[in-house]
């Protein structure tokens, strides 16, 4: 096989624009932390029916409303939640904002290595553009499921509900400069959510101000971070009302509400995701240090106790970039080692793949290809297709789990980086699944955008 040529991307200009968006009236709901929400594709059911009961106008109510035994076409909690958005309007809970601005946020949060971090971003209405233009670039794939369901709540209440994230170049600083005043302001909002995170919002209406920010992005391509499912569904849902409308002046639905922060800003906030494997054969475990050597350099963590998971991490962050690193633990054994593969990258060839070399040289590539899928024969005809991979997005949270039995082998990976996204994007190709976590997920409920406004 050759290796896929990449995309020669003509380049275009992301329009970026100031929106009225709708935002709680805080004579009303005074404490917005009752009311915000995480993102609905990281809410698990305990947690979804956690902020449904937390405030009768969380905003769980509309953007990932519980479903009803006697749910039918006419009634569930898609035309809920368009009913309950309009109810909301109506009696002034949620109140449009008196002109088109643009809404800066800064997150204040702990990283992976304890220290307390920052990142600014806003949030803006952005033109859909199809994938094939250049203008907006996604680096994940998707699932039908989640989009069939974001469709649904967006043919029913006509709003975008949660900003995706996008990230942007600006190594100039020629963004963050022109949205700096409005951070020596008192904010608007100010909130510490439950991870004990600070969020805080500005409000920038003025028209200089906002008409530079979208002369600015007039040479930017946008990569998407998070919310893959949610752009595409925004790009179906306007393509199906430009069939159903005809030709004409832009829509409401031509647009949607994003969260943009640059790669500067957003390099420091992506975390791993590792993997954790079960179901694995018997013989598969017996050979695995023999498999395993044909293709890296193994090293055992020295070191007694739990401290040896701490200095897993610490010594797969300082192996050499051009090679391929992990962590593995195997409980069976209470072994904690460092897997450096004996090739530089991409260990993956142009014989096994027609990939790029961008897509090839990933961890998470090499960590599925290689050793999920060759070693450990996870794949469809593999002799451990039955076996189970979990996804632990986070550090901290592996090393917790690393003391819970019901897993036979785990992968510790460094952070994707934000050049690796971007040359996989310019690249047009995706990642493999859960190859990034950006973190803090930006709030449901700080602003909303209809497309009645």
């Amino acid at each position: 096989m050759t290796a896929a040529p990449a995309h020669n991307f003509v380049k275009k200009s992301s329009e970026v624009r100031a929106f009225r968006g709708l935002r709680y009236n805080q004579d009303l709901v005074p404490d917005i932390s009752l009311v915000v929400a995480p993102p609905y594709d990281i809410i698990n059911p305990e947690r979804q029916l956690y902020f449904h009961d937390k405030h009768p106008q969380n905003a769980i109510r509309l953007d990932f409303g519980l479903s009803l035994p006697e749910d039918d076409e006419e009634n569930n909690r898609y035309t809920r939640a368009a009913a309950l958005l309009k109810e909301w309007l109506q009696a002034e809970i949620l109140t449009p904002e008196p002109k088109p601005s643009i809404y800066c946020l800064r997150e204040e949060y702990v990283s992976e290595n304890g220290v307390t971090a920052t990142r600014d971003g806003f949030i803006a209405m952005v033109r859909l553009t199809d994938f094939s233009e250049g203008r907006v670039l996604p680096h994940e794939e998707t699932a039908p499921g989640p989009k069939k369901d974001r469709l649904k709540l967006m043919e029913s209440t006509e709003a975008n509900l949660s900003p995706i994230f996008c990230i942007y170049s600006d190594p100039d600083g020629t963004v963050s400069e022109t949205l700096k005043p409005a951070y020596g302001e008192t904010p608007v909002v100010q909130l510490v959510d439950e991870a004990d995170t600070r969020h805080s919002l500005w409000v920038v209406s003025n028209d200089d101000a906002c008409a530079a920010i979208s002369q600015a992005f007039a040479e930017r391509t946008l990569y998407i971070a998070d919310g893959h499912h949610r752009y595409e569904t925004a790009l179906a849902y306007r393509d199906a009302r430009r069939a159903k409308d005809g030709p004409g002046a832009d829509q409401p639905y031509d647009y949607m509400m994003i969260y943009l922060s640059s790669m500067e800003e957003a390099g420091r906030s992506i975390f791993p995701i590792h993997r954790f494997v079960s179901g694995l054969s018997a013989e598969t475990m017996e050979s695995l240090p023999s498999s395993m050597e044909e293709h890296f350099e193994i090293v055992e963590v020295p070191g007694n106790g739990e401290d040896r998971r701490l200095r897993m991490i610490s010594m797969l962050a300082e192996q050499p970039s051009g090679h391929n690193s992990f962590g593995m633990y195997l409980p069976a054994r209470d072994s904690y080692q460092i897997l450096t593969a004996h090739e530089s990258r991409p260990v993956i060839s142009t014989e096994k793949s027609a990939r790029s070399a961008a897509y090839r040289s990933l961890d998470v590539a090499v960590l599925d290809k290689v050793i999920l899928a060759g070693i450990l024969g996870i794949a469809p005809e593999g002799p451990n297709a039955k076996a189970k991979v979990r996804f632990v997005e986070r550090t901290d949270k592996a090393l917790e789990d690393i003391s819970q039995p019901g897993f036979q082998v785990a992968f510790f990976v460094n952070p994707t980086t934000i050049e690796e996204i971007r040359a996989v994007s310019e690249a047009g190709e995706k990642m493999p699944q859960k190859s990034t976590y950006f973190y803090p997920k930006p709030l449901t409920g700080m602003v909303f955008r209809s497309y009645l406004y």
